[in-house]
């Protein structure tokens, strides 16, 4: 058996530190990285709902369609009257609309007709010809995998899950 040359051991203990380095310091930018990938995901989810919510604006009353939500794992997002957007509690928590004080206040200023929770914090933003009101539905959160119905009512288009 031959023993392994002096330069070799260095070159192997030089390795698993640069790996280890890579392990410890790396983390945060992998992370990040699928942080990022979640949020576009997130973004072209709301995309895909905007589209769907201009077919069903211009089609008469009563026209109605399908939209299942397809989200990463950890993000919802929250459909939100924009006037009200008060807490409102159901059954099941993941459904539950419970926001901070200032979360509404933002909401109300801005307009805000949905408020998404991702990898990345929490975010708002406004979907064009979509009302939340109490005689359709109340102000609810959804995950992935969530089947809502749209309808056209009058001017706008309402939220309903399914």
């Amino acid at each position: 058996m031959k023993a392994m040359s002096v330069g070799m051991i260095f070159a192997i203990i030089f390795a698993i530190i640069v790996m280890g380095m890579l392990l410890v310091f790396g983390s945060n930018v992998i992370v990040s990285i699928f942080c990022m990938g979640n949020d576009a995901q997130t973004q072209k989810t709301i995309q895909n709902l905007q589209t769907v919510v201009d077919d069903l604006h211009i089609l008469p009353s009563g026209s109605g369609d399908h939209f299942t939500l397809n989200l990463p794992r950890d993000s919802k997002i929250c459909f939100v009257n924009t006037t009200h957007p008060d807490p409102v509690f159901y059954p099941d928590p993941l459904k539950t609309w419970d926001p901070e004080r200032v979360y509404q206040k933002i909401i109300t200023e801005e307009g805000y007709n949905i408020w998404y929770h991702h990898c990345s914090g929490q975010s708002g933003g406004k979907i064009d010809h979509i009302y939340i009101g109490p005689e359709h539905t109340k102000n609810f959160c959804a995950k992935s995998g969530t089947r809502l119905y749209l309808e056209k009512v009058g001017r706008w288009v309402a939220i309903i899950e399914d």
